[in-house]
């Protein structure tokens, strides 16, 4: 094809028509990927899938960052509560305060208890 006689302008026009063939030739390829589903489908599933994992690791992450700041915040709130019970345990005023307390509380739940069941057996 390439004629060392030929012409300035036949040359320039055969690189031209080489040009728009393979240009041509790359959106016949393009457009053969569109039109394959069953290529297409498996693309889109798989960038899905993809998504999904990462959705999945960043939630699992989350999660576990919750779930350790959640226990940091038991075991403080668990150490407040013996320090406080060990301090009342060391001060007796506050033992038998904290006694009578419960016992009057005790009271009042079965004294409660008592009133539904009586009203209970009369209705």
């Amino acid at each position: 094809m390439n004629n060392p006689e030929a012409s300035p302008d036949k040359q320039q026009l055969q690189a031209e028509i080489e040009q728009t063939r393979a240009e041509l030739g790359e959106t016949v390829e393009e457009l053969a990927a569109k039109t394959n589903v069953k290529v297409r489908a498996k693309q889109t599933a798989a960038e899905l899938s993809g998504r999904a994992k990462q959705a999945a690791a960043e939630a699992g992450a989350k999660a576990a960052d919750a779930a350790g700041t959640a226990v940091d915040t038991a075991k403080a709130q668990a150490a407040s509560l013996e320090n406080k019970v060990a301090e009342v345990r060391r001060d007796p005023a506050r033992s038998r305060l904290l006694t009578v307390a419960a016992l009057v509380a005790a009271a009042a739940a079965v004294g409660g208890l008592i009133a539904v069941m009586v009203r209970r057996s009369r209705a």
